[in-house]
């Protein structure tokens, strides 16, 4: 069978097809790195005049949690094993701070200051299915159609026990994990979606690169017509790769697809042959070139940011009269399309959304109320220090449930307007809330330990006079504090549900109008000023505008 298959392999995958993406690959790559080092420049010009601006930001009354160094969770599992072995095997498995996941022979490996890890996942970019079957299913069902076969045509999979989770990625490695006790494998499944949410991909952590790398991200999508909602995770390269191979999927794998022949396992195991050549080459490519593209940008750092402090003013002046110009010329077109496209179904998000959030954030309250209102402090600034041990764990574990299962509700509604906006994604408004919730939560309770710990510093030795006067008061910043993310949380998930369709829609309709534009830029400013990019800040303003309309109203 892997002879005929190999035999077989050239077929789907002629020199011509391999020709094909190969040139394609090189067009997006050339396309990226333009965009990315003009983006880099760009993100400099932006962050000198942030930095010249001072913009403090929202008037936050909480104190900020500094960075977790104990992990988030830790326990054993049944992780089901790699390329040799498809057995489940107990694993200890350690979330750390960086939401990477550490896995383990045992416990005792783990506490080991040097223990020997087992392996380490990372789920950035990754999806969580509750149910691996479903998954499974679900996926089979999406190949079937793309390769035009009936799916009674298809081997029953795999079918995995009840409490088995899916970690999935449609090019990486699958892991499934089980747990026999049905309520710690929820919180499991929980843990690992905040994981796949908050897991930091990119190896450069620079602000500059991350908002140039993510604009040369969505420029290029733009120019090979891809205006909808995309959701990548990985580092650069894999980031790369992806954006590359669903390109290539998009335009040629139909037709690869349509030349495979035989049963389903042969032409699955054809299609697989096919994506292993594929990623191959797209991860030949991806990588030197990636690594040029870092040097030219570390070379263009230290030249072009003097120049940048020194026209910081004329800068911004252009950047003003750049916007004007381009709000003159396209403000007919953009007017009937907010109109008609976008402006009827703000209300409707959100009435979808408020009610959810609101309640999420009065349960959030309650139960720091409670918690704090149970806690007992005693003894001496590092015996108290012990204590909060249980209340720093609350915001991330299953405690919070009460508070986050209040926004899970809003899943069904925002997935019907899916007729509206075909590019929604649910589950990014759902889990920004869930993160707003832990976060805003975690910072209450930090912010009464501090002020708690400052008491016993002046000498307080009521400490539970004290712990409640401390309650009332974070409670109150608590509210406050809620409110105000409340508010940017509208905000965000509001334009993450209208603006791919509004873009897909506005871009191709400008396009003649802004190209004349970037020319009429003086030659001294043209390095630093793009008129996408201040299109874009355009567009931003207008939907701004449009939502703070309907949360006022």
């Amino acid at each position: 069978m892997v002879d005929a298959i190999k035999a077989m392999i050239s077929s789907p995958l002629d020199g011509a097809t391999q020709e094909e993406m190969k040139t394609l690959i090189k067009t997006i790559l050339v396309t990226f790195t333009t965009s990315y080092v003009k983006n880099y420049a760009l993100a400099l010009v932006k962050k000198t005049i942030d930095d010249a601006a001072a913009d403090p930001g929202p008037a936050w009354k909480l104190q900020e949690r500094p960075p977790r160094t104990e992990p988030f969770k830790a326990g054993l599992v049944s992780k089901e094993g790699g390329f040799l072995s498809k057995k489940f095997q107990t694993r200890y498995f350690v979330v750390r701070p960086d939401y990477m996941i550490d896995y383990y022979e045992n416990e005792a490996e783990a506490n080991k200051e040097k223990g020997k890890k087992k392996g380490t996942i990372s789920l950035c970019g990754y999806y969580v299915n509750e149910d691996a079957n479903n998954g499974i299913l679900q996926r089979l069902t999406k190949l079937a159609e793309k390769m035009g076969i009936d799916m009674s045509g298809i081997p029953k999979p795999k079918e995995y026990p009840a409490n088995t989770m899916e970690l999935q990625h449609s090019r990486r490695q699958t892991y499934y994990i089980h747990l026999d006790d049905p309520e710690e494998f929820k919180k499991w499944v929980d843990q690992m979606r905040t994981c796949a949410w908050r897991a930091y991909g990119y190896k450069n952590k620079d602000e500059v690169h991350i908002a140039a790398f993510q604009a040369a991200v969505r420029d290029s999508r733009w120019k090979l017509g891809r205006w909808g909602y995309w959701s990548y995770g990985g580092t650069e390269e894999q980031i790369l790769s992806d954006l590359i191979s669903d390109e290539i999927d998009w335009q040629i794998m139909g037709r690869v697809y349509s030349k495979l022949n035989g049963a389903w396992p042969v032409r699955n195991a054809l299609r697989n042959q096919v994506l292993k050549v594929i990623d191959k080459m797209v991860l030949a490519a991806v990588t030197p070139a990636w690594k040029a593209m870092s040097a030219t940008v570390e070379k263009l750092r230290p030249e072009i940011e003097p120049k940048i402090k020194e026209v910081v003013g004329p800068i911004g002046g252009a950047k003003l009269e750049v916007r004007t110009k381009i709000q003159d010329a396209c403000m007919s077109v953009i007017s009937p399309i907010l109109k008609e496209n976008v402006t009827p179904h703000l209300s409707k998000i959100v009435e979808v959304i408020q009610s959810p959030v609101e309640d999420s954030l009065q349960e959030s309250y309650k139960l720091f109320d409670a918690w704090i209102s149970k806690f007992e402090p005693k003894g001496t600034a590092d015996e108290v220090k012990n204590q909060f041990r249980d209340l720093d764990w609350k915001p991330w574990s299953w405690e919070l449930w009460d508070a986050t299962r209040k926004v899970d509700v809003m899943y069904d509604p925002l997935w019907a307007l899916h007729i509206v906006f075909e590019d929604i994604y649910p589950w990014s408004a759902i889990w920004t809330a869930h993160d707003l919730l832990r976060k805003k939560t975690d910072n209450a309770i930090y912010t009464y330990e501090a002020k708690l710990l400052e008491e016993i510093a002046n000498g307080n030795t009521d400490l539970k006079a004290a712990s409640d006067k401390i309650k009332a008061v974070v409670l109150e910043d608590f509210k406050h504090d809620g409110q105000l993310a409340r508010v940017i949380y509208f905000t965000d998930i509001i334009k993450k549900i209208v603006m791919p369709p509004f873009n897909k829609l506005v871009m191709p309709a400008v396009s003649a109008i802004l190209d004349p534009l970037q020319s009429a830029i003086p030659e001294p400013m043209q390095q630093f000023l793009d008129i996408n990019e201040e299109f874009g800040t355009i567009l931003n303003n207008i939907i701004d505008s449009s939502i703070g309309e309907v949360l006022s109203g």
